[in-house]
């Protein structure tokens, strides 16, 4: 029997059973989230290859590190895709324009690729997605970047799972939020992240464990002091293995090709990321400056779309207006903005430590404003700096965005059927979406 087990990168590989193949996650190349992730390393050309000409491909959730719009621009147009059932059909729709096999998987659904080899997909929160896969009697579960927060989740995700051969799970931090002398909040993210995925390995009692995704680094000049605190894999394996005696931890790099049924050494690859990791260097790309007018058009159809797609806006705007407006620092044209509600846009030149700041380039304003998850993008990204006001009038500002991209929305009908659910349904882990 072939059970065949191919690490791709970052959050991708390839699972092999009896010629069928199945892919996850792929991420082959280019930055993301606005220019602000590289991958730590480049992906083998055999292992692009070879996602290409797999059976299926499964995506997690939309983020580009793990569902990449410009990989699946080059697969082959009869590739078969996997994706969970949605309300906003997004991924689905983009993926029908490139393949008529596109596969919509309802929540708890087991997909057989074959006689002993399926997959079943759980929505995970609002945005997310986990998997378990089974081949033959050897279940693994890819919590890939599903941020459990607390015994519940765990419970749910066990009793779905059941007794866990090889967990796959995130292991550093992916998310930029924090200024460039805040070097110790972002360690105590990174300690915390460590904690908790000992505490999902405690509970959910894998035989196997393989950190993953998050073989990637912030890789421009604004936002290259994130680094200095992000897990890497040695450290990780090292600190995860005093606290589980008894579990496994494997270390895969890109190209890494393991037979389930052997056993796996980790010294070779994990000699590989050092060097890596020492050599990682900002990229020397440099934004297009966005003018003024430009931004200012942008700002107007985003007020727009966001009193249009909330009918509870004025309500929110009246309780929240000392929030609802921001100053911002456009470093790369060294001009100052002012923005509300009200007007949008406007040039100013009075500011001062007491207002909310936000200091960024004229292209991240501009993803800021039109990205369906541009704050999303924005803060794991990095690529800015703000005051402790600055980060909770962002916050308040694009929330309307965020949410309404997870197809929530402000007005009445969608919040009387969030309470009810939370009523009715309270007891559950995973949303229904």
């Amino acid at each position: 029997m072939t059970l065949k087990f191919e690490f791709i990168n970052h959050s991708c590989f390839i699972l092999t059973n009896n010629n069928i193949t199945l892919a996850v996650d792929p991420w082959l190349g280019g930055s993301v989230f606005n220019k602000s992730w590289e991958l730590l390393v480049d992906t083998p050309k055999s292992s692009l290859g070879n996602v290409k000409n797999c059976d299926y491909i499964w995506f997690s959730h939309e983020h580009p590190d793990h569902f990449n719009p410009q990989d699946v621009k080059k697969f082959p147009t009869d590739k078969k895709y996997l994706f969970q059932k949605t309300k906003d059909k997004r991924v689905i729709n983009f993926l029908k324009k490139f393949s008529k096999n596109v596969l919509e998987l309802n929540s708890n659904q087991v997909f057989k690729l074959n006689k002993n080899f399926s997959i079943q997909v759980l929505p995970f929160q609002d945005l997310d997605s986990f998997c378990i896969i089974k081949i033959n009697d050897l279940t693994i579960l890819n919590l890939n970047d599903c941020d459990i927060k607390n015994s519940k989740e765990l419970k749910f995700i066990k009793e779905k799972a059941g007794n866990i051969d090889v967990l796959f799970a995130q292991f550093s931090y992916a998310i930029g939020k924090s200024n460039k002398e805040d070097k110790e909040t972002r360690e105590e993210i990174s300690k915390k992240i460590l904690e908790n995925l000992s505490k999902t390995i405690s509970y959910l009692k894998p035989k196997k464990v393989v950190p993953f995704a998050s073989f990637c680094f912030f890789s421009r000049k604004d936002n290259f002091y994130l680094n200095d605190s992000i897990n890497k894999i040695g450290d990780t394996i090292s600190f995860l293995k005093k606290k589980h005696l008894d579990v496994e931890f494997l270390c895969f790099y890109p190209g890494d090709i393991w037979d389930l049924n052997n056993e796996w050494k980790n010294e070779e690859s994990l000699n590989k990321y050092i060097d890596h990791y020492k050599n990682i260097q900002p990229s020397n790309n440099i934004d297009d400056i966005i003018k003024f007018s430009e931004l200012e058009s942008i700002s107007l159809k985003f007020i727009s779309t966001t009193k249009k797609n909330n009918n509870l806006f004025d309500i929110y705007n009246f309780i929240n207006k000392k929030y609802h407006r921001i100053f911002f620092k456009l470093t790369d044209s060294n001009i100052f903005l002012k923005f509300d509600f009200d007007k949008g846009l406007q040039k100013t030149f009075n500011i001062t430590d007491e207002n909310p700041i936000c200091e960024l380039t004229s292209e991240s304003l501009k993803q800021l404003f039109i990205g369906g998850y541009g704050y999303d993008a924005l803060t794991i990204g990095g690529r800015y700096e703000a005051n402790k006001l600055g980060e909770k009038c962002l916050k308040k500002i694009f929330k309307f965005q965020t949410k309404n991209y997870q197809n929530q929305f402000y007005n009445f009908t969608d919040i009387l059927q969030r309470l009810f659910s939370k009523i009715f349904k309270n007891s559950r882990a995973i949303p229904d979406r």
